[in-house]
């Protein structure tokens, strides 16, 4: 009769099995990009170190997007 071991979630892990679901991940801008919302001017950061457009008022943030 063969004994079966129950594996340890570390285990099951670095074996491979039972792995857990990662998110999705979202697609951040870069300082110098064009603005993805009006695509007229250059995003830059702001006093809050979010990046944001001059011309449409576009923050990267205030979508749900970054640190809260």
């Amino acid at each position: 009769m063969t004994q079966t071991k129950n594996l340890s979630s570390l285990e099951k892990l670095l074996l491979g099995i039972d792995l857990p679901e990662t998110p999705e991940t979202v697609s951040l801008h870069h300082r110098g990009e064009l603005c993805p919302k009006c695509g007229q001017a250059i995003l830059d950061y702001n006093g809050l170190l979010q990046l944001e457009c001059s011309a449409c008022e576009f923050t990267e943030g205030s979508e749900g997007v970054g640190c809260t």
